[in-house]
């Protein structure tokens, strides 16, 4: 079981030359939780619920699977998002925007 676990209602994938990005949240209230990962020229900022729960670089592993994504945080970077280490998102029954929020992160993500 993750540390944290967002049922993805609300998905937005934003592929522009000034921002790229692929978010995946609870409902449109930041409140209720969400993951966004965001490209800054060559690094991958990782933010889970808040914007103080967020670092470059922070994923150690990535798993896209058929309506599930599981996050492994890199254990030096665990306190930067509140000690948590692992974070599952799956894609809730409505999922606005699941599709095209995962087909930009599978481009995001580093290989390997």
């Amino acid at each position: 079981m993750a540390d944290i676990e967002i049922v993805a209602e609300y998905c937005e994938a934003l592929d522009e030359p000034d921002e790229t990005f692929a978010a995946f949240a609870a409902s449109e209230d930041p409140e209720e939780g969400y993951a966004l990962f965001r490209r800054e020229g060559a690094k991958l900022w990782t933010e889970v619920s808040d914007e103080i729960f967020g670092a470059h670089d922070a994923l150690e592993t990535v798993e896209i699977g058929e309506g599930r994504i599981a996050l492994a945080i890199r254990p030096a970077l665990a306190a930067r998002f509140g000690m948590i280490r692992s974070v599952e998102i799956r894609r809730g029954k409505q999922a606005e925007g699941w599709d095209e929020a995962v087909a930009l992160l599978r481009r995001l993500v580093p290989a390997g």
